[in-house]
Formats: C-alpha cells, sequence, structure tokens
C-alpha cells in the first residue's frame, strides 16, 4: 500500500518551520569565520550516487571556502529524505557549518506528503547543483519485460530505497497512469545496494538517474547490459535519443500534466542548500566557493574520471527552480495523489 506507506514515514527530526531563506550580513568575515571550522555535509541517502558526488564537491570545495574550513560528509539516510532535510532545517546550526545534499525530490515531497515535512524547501539557501539529472526507468538487459510495452503485460520488481523516494513515487505514479505493472521492492539503503541487488538478480532494475549509472556502473553501459524503459522527462535526452521521454508516452493531456510533474526537480539532481538563517555574506561565499569548484579543472578531471556528468547549475537558478516547483496549481498536485492512492488500492 504506496501511499499509506509513504503518508506514515516517521519524521526523525521534528521543529517549527523556519519562516526566512537569509539573514543579514554577519559581523564577523565569512573568512574569519569559517578558519578552523568544519563544515559538515549531510547526504540524505546511503552511498551511491549522491554520495560520490557530495564526496567529489567536498574534497575540492574547502579550498574556495574563505578560511579554507575542514569539509565532512555523513550520511542520514531515512524517509525518503525527509529526515536529512528536517534535520537541517530544525536541528543543524544556522551559521554555514552544516550542508544538506537532498534527495531531488525534497520539493515534490513537501508538497506530496505535508504531514511528515518539517522544511520548506523554497526557505533553503540553495548553494547549487552539481548536475541536471533527468530521470530513467532501467531493467537488465535479462529481465522478462524490457520495453513499455513489456511492461504493461509482465510484472517487472524495482529496487527502493523507501517511501518518498524517487525510486518509489516514479515508477508508482507510471503504473497508475500508463498501466505499466512495476512492483516495489522496499528496503535498499542505498543505490549501491539496489545495483548489487540487479546484478544479482533479485530485482529487475530501478528507477533512478542516467548520472547514477553513469558514475557507478559505467561498464553497465559499455558492456550494454541495460535496457531503458522511458526517460522521465519532457523530451528525450542526447543520452538516450531512442528510449522515449515519459511525458511523449502520456495519452491525454491530464496523462502528460501528470508525468511532466515528474520531471519539475531534474535541477535538482545533486543539489546542495543550507539552511535559512545563514547569513546572507556566508551564502554570498558558499554559492561563490560551488561556482568557482565546479568550473575548475581539478573538480572536472576528478569527476570525469569517476564518470560523473557535468552540467552545473548556479545556485541563483536552483532557489529559482524551487520556487516554480512548490507553486504548482495544487490541482495538478491532487492529481499526482490521486495515483498514488489508486496504486495504493485507494487506501
Amino acid at each position: 500500500m504506496v501511499l499509506k506507506s509513504i503518508l506514515s514515514v516517521t519524521a526523525a527530526f521534528a521543529g517549527v518551520m523556519v519562516s526566512g531563506a537569509g539573514s543579514p550580513a554577519s559581523a564577523e568575515d565569512p573568512a574569519e569565520f569559517f578558519r578552523g571550522k568544519t563544515v559538515s555535509i549531510y547526504v540524505a541517502v546511503g552511498p551511491g550516487a549522491y554520495d560520490l558526488y557530495a564526496r567529489v564537491l567536498a574534497q575540492h570545495m574547502a579550498q574556495h571556502i574563505p578560511g579554507q574550513p575542514n569539509i565532512i560528509v555523513n550520511n542520514m539516510p531515512g524517509g525518503g529524505g525527509i529526515v536529512a532535510a528536517n534535520y537541517i532545517a530544525n536541528i543543524a546550526p544556522k551559521n554555514g557549518t552544516a550542508l544538506l545534499v537532498p534527495l531531488k525530490l525534497v520539493a515534490m515531497t513537501q508538497m506530496l506528503e505535508p504531514v511528515n515535512v518539517k522544511y520548506d524547501a523554497a526557505q533553503f539557501n540553495w548553494i547549487g547543483s552539481m548536475v541536471d539529472a533527468p530521470g530513467v526507468i532501467m531493467v537488465w538487459n535479462s529481465a522478462p519485460g524490457t520495453t513499455l510495452a513489456d511492461a504493461q503485460r509482465t510484472e517487472l520488481m524495482l529496487g527502493s530505497t523507501g517511501a518518498g523516494a524517487e525510486t518509489m513515487i516514479f515508477p508508482t505514479v507510471i503504473n497508475t497512469v500508463l498501466g505499466t505493472k512495476f512492483k516495489i521492492i522496499s528496503g535498499f539503503k542505498g543505490m549501491g545496494d539496489i545495483f548489487l541487488a540487479i546484478e544479482r538478480g533479485e530485482v529487475h532494475g530501478v528507477s533512478t538517474v542516467y548520472g547514477s549509472i553513469a558514475g557507478l556502473k559505467p561498464d553497465w553501459l559499455a558492456d550494454k547490459k541495460l535496457r531503458f524503459i522511458t526517460q522521465v522527462t519532457t523530451q528525450r535526452t542526447k543520452e538516450l535519443p531512442d528510449t522515449p521521454s515519459v511525458v511523449e508516452l502520456g495519452r491525454t493531456a491530464d496523462e502528460r500534466a501528470t508525468l511532466e510533474f515528474l520531471t519539475l526537480s531534474n535541477s535538482l539532481g545533486r543539489a546542495i542548500a543550507a539552511p535559512a538563517g545563514v547569513p546572507d555574506d556566508r551564502v554570498a561565499a558558499l554559492r561563490k566557493a560551488f561556482d568557482t569548484t565546479v568550473n575548475s579543472k581539478a573538480y572536472i578531471d576528478d569527476a570525469k574520471s569517476k564518470g560523473m556528468e557535468l552540467n552545473p547549475i548556479s545556485g541563483a537558478v536552483v532557489q529559482r527552480d524551487v520556487r516554480r516547483h512548490i507553486e504548482t496549481p495544487a490541482a495538478l498536485v491532487a492529481k499526482v495523489k490521486a495515483a498514488l492512492v489508486a496504486a495504493a488500492g485507494g487506501k
């Protein structure tokens, strides 16, 4: 019962909702403040692609932040990303020393599961996004079905990290709208565990992003071990010109609008944010450090050596996109919720 499980996620961290995205400039110069400090980046899922991007960024970004603080990366999985986002919004220090790499559905989750969400994604100070991350649904080449038509006739098992995650929500909505028969197998700690289960034949595939595969399993692409059923995009990407976008598969305007909603979070693919309340000058310093890092030769060479995609987005653009996402008309959000209810048998 997908929706029931999604809406019953227990928020591990509660607190009042933050009310503002920024604070006036601090009296202390950013370099003076960050010098000798440790900045913690909290990744909202276990080891996998998000973790890879966060650790590569941390390795190179420290030298570009004024005062050159130490940066450490911590994994904080749980609740489809809600645990980490709630922690950053309500418990973590609001001084620039605690940052979040959320799941890309952080804004969508806020609209679909407001009972458990104790954050406002629009109020986070978005530092930037390391890559635009279009989604895909892929299966192993020996799966009993490898096309959308197959998936409409044959049950295909997809691994998931749990309620509220992209790995759960995307195939669930697609099941209801397009009549596919994806069966979601939950309980995996991260994408690395799901990929291992795919190799072992325990599940057939997963709803993920193309960059996760390119970064963690480039040999799967080189050896053509995968089949891509659809792309969670508005139009086909250059990487997968022969794989239909989920929006083009919609048969009516309502179906296409519901499926397009799933694509709105792509620019948050591997984003990083600070909580509301961080002084404006420190936010500006972090944004500048991010921009410098992702455009530096050292970072680019390192990322390429690990198969990571390179398509960074500035913090100001991510901030705008999050606000637009959250301003999605309530009627459309209701349709997505209705799709989840239908998939859960109306419960």
